[in-house]
């Protein structure tokens, strides 16, 4: 049996999950990141993490004797925004860094699973999350 207001709240994750999407767009469109490195799995699959001044990164550069480089950089951002854009692929994470973070991207594209709000999973973690907080206070 489902609960009232599990569709709406499931709704809303994945609202926030698309909206984060679309900023992840416009910060590659503008420049603001680009790709920082790529991570392949065990399974096969992989994903591709974008960092930038925005994030506590460096932009990459090209190498200064290939010109092209830098334009292949470009390619790989317009590539990972249009695939954002069409839902082929999402930010699924981000990656802490010395001195920042990376934004990571992935999806069935790239051999990985489908990003998906469910709501009672969330809820456990933060729950999960609350009680170990509470713990580690008292513990202090």
């Amino acid at each position: 049996m489902r609960k009232r207001g599990t569709g709406i709240r499931t709704r809303n994750v994945q609202l926030i999950y698309r909206s984060i999407d679309v900023i992840t767009v416009v910060l590659l469109l503008s420049g603001q990141i680009n790709i920082s490195g790529v991570f392949f799995f065990k399974g096969g699959g992989f994903s591709l993490s974008f960092a930038g001044p925005i994030t506590g990164g460096l932009r990459a550069q090209g190498v200064p004797e290939v010109p092209a480089s830098n334009t292949g950089l470009d390619l790989i951002s317009v590539a990972a925004a249009l695939l954002l854009i069409l839902d082929q692929i999402n930010v699924t994470g981000t990656l802490l860094t010395q001195g920042g973070y990376t934004i990571v991207l992935s999806g069935p594209l790239f051999g990985e699973s489908k990003r998906v709000a469910y709501v009672p999973q969330t809820r456990q973690f933060v729950n999960d999350l609350k009680r170990h907080a509470l713990r580690s206070l008292q513990n202090s």
